[in-house]
């Protein structure tokens, strides 16, 4: 099986699922944050699947 990373937003808790291999997500607006400031993206578990 595939490993994953899930990715969350500490500030807003959007979760994003990514291969390991992929990297980080995009950083986006958080609509928590500042105006125009991007998500802070912290990985959240990682699995196989």
């Amino acid at each position: 099986m595939a490993k994953r990373i899930e990715f969350m937003c500490t500030h807003c808790g959007r979760k994003v699922t990514k291969p390991a291999t992929a990297g980080r997500p995009e950083p986006g607006k958080c609509p928590k944050r500042t105006p125009g400031q991007p998500h802070r993206w912290v990985v959240n578990r990682r699995y196989e699947g």
